[in-house]
């Protein structure tokens, strides 16, 4: 991430809009051409690199690549190539044709346009598989571009989901900023899909495109390689799934050595074999003996090492060592222990005995309990169990460091109703095969009374006599209401017991004209009736969402599902919640009423409110302003003030802070508050403008996390780590380790924010000492908010008037608080740098305390709580 304030730039021939990408190695954006047409610009700056070598190393590649770029229908059009003039700030740009929008496709709005890549169809799949004939096209599409790119020397480097756009509805490899010349080791790439020996080379980008595929035909993260999906296809699109998966294993096998697909072109081969029908033939590896015993070991090519990655910079948590008040660390020398045995006999067996067993996704010869297998230790290993009549089951396995071991699996029972095949359900009762469903008798009130422990208060029923086959017994007689209930706690548990499949339901059959002892007129006008339960296919509705105007986020009875316009698959027939979020204006919530199979088309003209609209700037209810951050945090551009937390006592009778010892006006910022002070105010200030529609029940304001303070200054770091590892970790890092909160050197030679100063020495208890001399801000104590220059989003006082809490504990293991920044009585350099944190107690109210709120949208992903609620 960056914050630089970029100079404005002008490509010839080319308007140049608005920015609607970027990342480490450039910033795109959105342009039209003097002929009217579309175009994305990339901008690749010379700052943005440590020396001019890498510089004109990525240049000379963007110069290779377009001359060939052309060529390939699988390879991004670059149309233009040009740099900087002489005396410019410096930059190279390259002119590229435009991918579909994420939702018009080739109709571009230059206001609302968004890219379609290849990520942003995995999220709106939201971890489904896509469909499998589009991952085949795709993936040869793909190959067949890398066939063309390595043919000409040159790698991608950077084959990942976010770089493959579609243009006309068809797949390109794009981002080719990185692509060079073959055999270059400079590190670039993204985790996960980067492989061991590291990029630069033909087969390093094959297995980045393989954890591609990966994702794309099992709806995973390319860590999870090689687990497969809970739920298989069945007949022949199993088979074609799982042969693609061998491929897939194939490529990403981590030992170079191993993989038996090893170029763009065997790869394209393997996959149009596969898509015309054909067996894809892979060689094995030959039996091994260790111990006089016979052990199959089969090469996969999935099988996930423990490996050092030789360009992995940052030490681990357990590799460092840890010395000084500061938090510094220091790497530890390290070296990976040697395992004690060379290999380890697991043998394989579940209860009970006799299931299919797949390795890494390829079926083994043997079922339950198997020979002994032949792994090295440290070896990662994924089992899949399949037995009719019993649940799949998936697991991870890490061979141990031993010569003998055992994998041992319990199955869970999987009996779900079978076309023409009485059914029993987890209470015993059969259902008999009618038409395209099953069908119980009458609920009988042994039956019901298991759901009455359950449910104990439900009242609208009662028992009657009733005589079936010669065997006389008590039914039940409920009213629709109870019959929904007593057949959706079945369903449950049916689902959970393994009885049923997920696409199928259980509902109340009831009959009014049933004649038994008891049963007439009176029940039937209380609605009561004897009830039947039966079982059948979901007949699933759907639903096309378009909100007024596009762009509101989609929730369906809860789940996140999208952007609107939306088609919504797969709805299960009744009642349905539709709820539509947007900023700037009301949420919508309405329950539709859908029929089996359904179509229904639905739109919503939003109405606007005073609300916030994440990524612009805003002013809440108090009057602060608040400034975008990132696309979903929004931070408040001064400290909270005292009029602000004055408002805050009135509204909640919350106690005050404590009595700073000197004069504050309304607009200073409020001091002497400890960490759950702070928290109090930002669930006060939350509930508060909920209820006046500024901000949606997905939205929160919160004190920020150290790492999302850090964001204020354009600086990411490392999640899972406290603020005394950050710390010591920027120690070594040679552009955070001095880096002070203003940007210049110490002590500051202008105006940067409220310290301890010269006027500050004069104050009653403040020695000359504890004061930077030579530097005078006018304040002795807190100064109003915003009076000195801000950072570069528009946010005031980082540096100086007071210390702000963050959520988090100074270390891990301990309940000391942290607080971050200056504050008026500052002088030290040390407590000045932006990666300094101090560790203070977290119920302490002093009167360099204060806090800044940062205002958060949850409404996709809800963040974990930052920290215990009780302090």
């Amino acid at each position: 991430m960056t914050n630089k304030i970029r100079p404005d730039v002008k490509i010839p021939d080319h308007e140049v809009l608005r920015k609607i990408g970027g990342g480490s190695y450039g910033e795109v954006w959105l342009a039209r051409g003097v002929t009217g047409a579309w175009r994305a610009v990339k901008i690749v700056w010379r700052e943005d690199f440590e020396d001019d070598r890498g510089f004109e190393r990525e240049f000379e590649g963007i110069l290779k690549f377009e001359p060939i770029s052309r060529d390939h229908p699988g390879l991004v059009n670059v149309l233009h190539v040009g740099r900087s003039k002489e005396g410019e700030d410096v930059f190279y740009y390259y002119v590229m044709e435009l991918g579909d929008d994420i939702r018009k496709g080739r109709e571009i709005n230059p206001v609302e346009y968004e890219a379609r890549t290849l990520r942003s169809d995995l999220v709106e799949a939201n971890g489904k598989p896509l469909d499998l004939e589009f991952c085949l096209e795709t993936g040869i599409r793909l190959s067949n571009a890398l066939v063309h790119l390595h043919n000409k020397g040159l790698a991608h480097r950077d084959v990942k989901p976010s770089n493959v756009i579609f243009v006309g509805g068809k797949a390109k490899l794009a981002d080719i900023g990185l692509v060079a010349a073959r055999g270059q080791r400079t590190f670039v790439g993204t985790e996960g899909f980067v492989p061991p020996e590291g990029p630069g080379t033909a087969q390093a980008d094959i297995y980045s495109l393989g954890k591609v595929l990966y994702e794309m035909i099992t709806g995973k993260d390319r860590m999870q390689f090689p687990e497969l999906p809970d739920e298989l296809p069945g007949g022949e699109k199993r088979k074609q799934l799982l042969a693609f998966n061998q491929v897939i294993c194939e490529i990403c096998e981590p030992r170079v050595s191993k993989r038996n697909i090893t170029s763009a072109e065997q790869l394209s081969e393997a996959l149009e074999r596969l898509q015309r029908g054909k067996r894809i033939r892979l060689k094995r590896n030959s039996w091994a003996m260790k111990g006089g015993l016979a052990v199959l070991l089969l090469s996969m090519a999935s099988v996930a090492l423990y490996y050092t990655k030789p360009w992995e910079v940052e030490p681990k948590l357990t590799d460092i060592k840890r010395n000084g008040q500061n938090g510094g660390v220091n790497p530890a020398d390290s070296v990976p222990k040697a395992p004690k045995y060379e290999h380890c006999a697991v043998v394989i067996t579940t209860k009970p005995t006799g299931a299919y067993v797949y390795e890494n996704g390829l079926l083994l010869e043997q079922q339950t309990p198997t020979d002994f297998r032949d792994y090295k230790p440290g070896t990662e290993v994924t089992f899949r169990f399949e037995m009719s009549g019993f649940k799949p089951k998936t697991v991870t396995y890490t061979v141990p460091d031993q010569d003998l071991d055992e994998v041992s699996e319990e199955l869970e029972k999987f009996t779900p109703p079978v076309a023409d095949v009485p059914w029993i359900d987890p209470l015993g009762v059969t259902y008999l095969p009618v038409d395209d469903a099953h069908l119980s008798g009458f609920v009988k009130k042994g039956k019901f009374a298991q759901f009455l422990k359950k449910y104990p208060n439900v009242k609208a029923f009662e028992y009657v006599p009733f005589s079936q086959n010669g065997e006389v017994g008590e039914i039940v007689l409920m009213t629709r209401e109870v019959a929904e209930n007593y057949t959706h706690w079945l369903e449950q548990l049916s689902l959970d017991n393994g009885y049923l499949e997920t696409s199928q339901m259980i509902i109340p059959r009831q009959d009014p004209d049933l004649v038994v002892s008891g049963f007439g007129d009176v029940q039937k006008k209380a609605g009561l009736l004897p009830t039947r339960c039966e079982v059948k296919m979901i007949p699933y509705a759907s639903i096309r969402i378009a909100s007024d105007p596009e762009g509101a986020r989609v929730y369906v009875n809860g789940e996140w599902r999208g952007v609107a316009p939306i088609p919504v698959e797969k709805i299960r027939p009744g009642k349905v919640m539709v709820e539509m979020r947007m900023d700037g204006y009301r949420k919508h919530t309405e329950v539709l009423n859908l029929a089996d199979r359904e179509e229904r088309r639905y739109t919503v003209k939003l109405k606007r409110n005073n609300g916030v609209v994440f990524g612009k700037p805003w002013e809440n209810s108090l009057k602060m302003k608040m400034v975008p951050v990132t696309d979903t945090m929004m931070a408040s551009a001064w400290e909270v003030r005292v009029a602000d937390y004055a408002e805050f006592i009135k509204s909640s009778g919350h106690r005050g802070g404590r009595n700073p010892g000197f004069e504050q006006g309304p607009d200073h910022p409020m001091v002497g508050v400890n960490r759950k002070d702070a928290i109090d105010f930002c669930k006060w200030l939350t509930e508060k403008e909920r209820k006046e529609e500024r901000i949606s029940d997905k939205h929160r304001y919160k004190l920020p996390s150290d790492s999302e303070w850090s964001l204020f200054f354009g600086v990411e770091e490392k999640e899972g780590l406290s603020p005394w590892e950050r710390n010591g970790s920027a120690r070594n890092n040679p552009v955070l380790a001095d880096l002070t909160l203003w940007g210049g050197e110490f002590p500051p030679k202008a105006l940067v924010g409220n310290l301890s100063d010269e006027s500050a020495a004069e104050a009653e208890g403040i020695s000359k000492e504890r004061s930077i001399q030579g530097y005078n801000d006018g304040y002795q104590n807190t100064s109003p908010v915003g009076k000195f220059p801000p950072n570069n989003l528009g946010m005031y006082d980082l540096c100086g008037n007071a210390f702000e809490w963050v959520t988090d504990n100074y270390k891990q293991d301990d309940n000391t608080g942290t607080v971050r920044g200056g504050s008026w009585a500052t002088y030290a350099e040390h407590q000045l740098l932006v990666r300094w944190r101090s560790a203070v107690a977290p119920g302490l109210r002093d009167n360099q305390y204060g806090f800044r709120v940062v205002l958060v949208d949850e409404s996709i992903k809800v963040p974990a709580s930052d920290i215990p609620e009780e302090e």
